[in-house]
């Protein structure tokens, strides 16, 4: 702020002295960077890039060139470690397999996904993060799912999104007609001119793009990714390394600006600028003895009123950037109310539907091998009842600012969910280790018996058969119950643990179904509760202990 009223302050041809003087300064700091930078790859510093289609991302133009997002964060990390880069076009699928043999060592803007973790080596960073979305033109009669079936629906061939929908459907009775295309333009524009119902784009995609037509959006979200870069699973380590941390700083550097506002100068152009920073002074210094008081006033005056104008005009950008906003908040609850009640009736129905005919055909069938099938759907269509009620709890809870609480004995509400969970316990011949007789009162409300049945079960799916759980209540540092629930299970590792309660995050249990919401339900429940809750390895050897502290009445 200093330099510029001081450079304000110059005459124009000390003015025109001074950028000259500046811009040789940069130019040779910036040589000097460059020169200092090393290299973590070959001796040629070469690196080749896998790239495919994936605006905005990353974009393949008829002429060859490439741009988007994620080539920009490329090219910045080249420049910071001294590479030179190689992109070589194709599609997704060849990208992998590029990958693979080696011809790429590193491929852009992919979807994560659990396959994509075991084969390659991905960045731990989450670059930007994506999801497919339904467009349909204005006067159409679609708002849900269910209106897409027997409708033409534009998709992009090849696309993520397109084959993860496809995928999710390939096995029912809907009928549904794909026209596929060379692009998401292509789609919008076949939406816009009502030659297709509907249209599957990328939401990134569609917050560039879909505003440039007579399109609008249906509340029905397709496989969200988070999207990150892969390498070989070989690759060296030096890469990864390199790879991480220029990413790391590259964000920290955008949140940096985004937060402050403000650049802060690199070190090397603070040492650049400190050189010729007497000389500088020196002109200064004589340009302001050589100044009119007048003029000197004058000038300060015209600042000032300038600067009170740009305020008025920031002030009245962020009024209405509020309002704006508020008013998407709303239109988001509500759509959030509305997506609940579809769960609540229009999901649970027909899945309750089916589970009744799937127990009578299993009650009348005969053949052994169709019993078998039938119980497999039985099982799949009771994990969807449990998923959609699910949701449709975590959304409700979500809504709730306050509960009302009741002074109640922890004992009790952990003693009646053993005995609710007593058919399961003496199924897999495990048995429940809490025998306590004292008063453990605490302010709850009702719901909080969900939290202990949520984790004593998920102590029986994955605890193995004829093994204990140890159910403790102590008193912690902060004079609050601390209930402990201890099993002898495989364990979570602790890259699980620090997403465990995220919403749609399991730990890597092989063979145990879930949705990956029911952790997630525990913390809310715990939250509105003003408790906390965690996990960690039982010392005891293998397993897992849950904790859940609750403030004393």
């Amino acid at each position: 702020m200093r330099y510029s009223c001081i450079y304000k302050q110059l005459k124009p041809p000390i003015r025109m002295s001074f950028v000259k003087a500046t811009l040789k300064l940069l130019i040779i700091a910036i040589i000097l960077q460059s020169v200092s930078c090393g290299a973590v790859v070959g001796e040629d510093n070469k690196i080749n890039v896998g790239v495919f289609n994936y605006e905005p991302l990353s974009v393949i133009h008829e002429n060859g060139t490439i741009s988007g997002q994620h080539i920009d964060m490329m090219e910045s990390i080249a420049l910071k470690q001294g590479w030179e880069l190689e992109y070589i076009p194709s599609t997704w699928e060849k990208n992998l397999e590029n990958l693979n043999t080696g011809i790429v060592d590193i491929v852009l803007a992919v979807p994560y996904s659990s396959e994509m973790d075991e084969n390659y080596m991905l960045t731990k960073e989450i670059l930007s993060t994506d999801w497919g979305v339904v467009y349909t033109y204005y006067g159409s009669n679609i708002i849900s799912l269910q209106d897409l079936q027997g409708k033409k629906i534009a998709v992009c061939k090849n696309d993520y999104f397109y084959k993860s929908f496809n995928s999710s459907i390939k096995d029912s009775i809907n009928n549904y007609h794909f026209i596929e295309t060379e692009g998401y333009i292509n789609v919008l524009e076949l939406v816009d001119s009502k030659e297709v119902d509907a249209g599957i784009v990328s939401k990134l995609h569609a917050e560039i793009y879909a505003p440039n037509y007579k399109v609008k959006k249906i509340s029905f979200v397709i496989s969200p990714n988070d999207i990150v870069f892969a390498m070989s699973p070989t690759a060296k380590e030096e890469f990864r390394i390199a790879i991480e941390e220029s990413i790391q700083e590259i964000q920290e550097e955008k949140e940096s600006t985004n937060s402050l506002n403000t650049w802060e100068s690199p070190e090397w152009l603070r040492f650049s600028v400190s050189i010729g920073g007497g000389a500088f002074l020196l002109l200064v210094i004589l340009s302001i003895i050589l100044k009119n008081k007048v003029e000197e006033k004058t000038e300060e005056l015209n600042s000032k009123n300038i600067e009170l104008e740009n305020e008025i005009k920031e002030r009245k950008l962020a009024e209405e950037k509020l309002k704006k906003y508020f008013i998407e908040l709303k239109n988001s609850n509500e759509l959030k109310d509305l997506f609940t009640d579809i769960l609540r009736h229009d999901l649970i129905n027909p899945a309750t539907v089916i589970k009744g005919y799937i127990e009578s055909l299993i009650e009348e069938e005969d053949n052994q091998q169709k019993v078998v099938a039938l119980q497999t759907i039985e099982r799949n269509n009771n994990n969807l009842i449990g998923m959609i009620d699910n949701a449709a709890r975590l959304a409700k809870l979500e809504s709730i600012e306050e509960l009302e609480f009741h002074r109640t004995n922890i004992k009790d509400i952990i003693n009646d969910v053993i005995r609710t969970l007593k058919p399961k316990l003496d199924e897999s011949n495990m048995e429940i280790e809490f025998d306590f007789h004292g008063q453990y009162m605490a302010n709850t409300n009702s719901i909080i018996e969900d939290v202990f049945s949520n984790i004593i079960s998920n102590s029986l799916k994955y605890a193995p058969g004829n093994s204990k759980i140890k159910i403790s209540i102590d008193k912690n540092d902060h004079m609050d119950w601390k209930i402990k629930i201890a099993d002898s299970g495989d364990g979570i590792s602790d890259e699980s643990k620090e997403h465990i309660f995220d919403r749609f995050k399991r730990a890597d249990k092989k063979n145990i179904k879930g949705s990956g919401l029911g952790l997630a339900i525990v913390k809310r429940i715990v939250d509105l509760h003003e408790g906390s809750v965690g996990v960690e390895d039982n010392p005891e050897g293998k397993g897992t202990i849950f904790w859940v502290c609750l403030k004393m009445a």
